[in-house]
């Protein structure tokens, strides 16, 4: 008898190892699908490393710079030798004289902390009266998310997210991110 115990507990264990490294590569899956398709509007959610700033922050500085420098503070192409702080990648190192480039602050209030926060909350962010009238106040938590990133405009009508996202296995992973940040 003590041989059957010993391997279902064996069992058990492998199992659960098993599923955490299944949950990793999802966390990293989640990360990865993030800064491809959230990003861009909602910023960075998890935490930089300590005493870096990033390449995020710095961007977002030559941004302002050069928002600053054309006399804008909304949505305005923008020459790009005021963003000399951002890298060009090989493939864009061709002459770029009188190259002009769309900025914008960020569409979509930052993420991080979302899981179990409740909607429209961050006060510095302005939502669609389409969106607080249907939700503030609601928590986001595993079915909120889930219903919000399938198509938000199905949802609340009005709101200013056109995102969709029609898989629930990539809908899962983003939110199994966002849940660890």
């Amino acid at each position: 008898m003590n041989a059957k115990m010993t391997a279902v507990a064996l069992f058990v264990v492998a199992m659960a190892a098993g599923t955490a490294w299944a949950q990793d590569d999802d966390l990293a899956a989640g990360a990865a699908l993030y800064a491809s398709q959230c990003k861009v509007c909602h910023g960075l959610v998890a935490p930089p490393p300590t005493g870096d700033i990033g390449p995020a922050l710095s961007q977002r500085r030559a941004v302002r710079l050069a928002m600053q420098q054309s006399g804008v503070d909304t949505m305005r192409d923008v020459p790009l030798e005021m963003t000399s702080g951002w890298s060009v990648s090989a493939a864009d190192s061709h002459d770029t004289a009188g190259t002009r480039i769309a900025v914008a602050p960020p569409y979509g209030p930052n993420l991080r902390g979302i899981y179990g926060r409740p909607a429209g909350s961050i006060e510095t962010f302005v939502y669609s009266n389409a969106f607080l009238k249907a939700l503030k106040g609601m928590e986001w938590n595993d079915a909120s998310l889930d219903v919000w990133i399938t198509n938000p405009q199905k949802w609340v009508p009005g709101v200013y997210m056109f995102y969709k996202q029609p898989d629930a296995e990539v809908r899962r992973k983003i939110i199994l991110y966002l849940k660890a940040n």
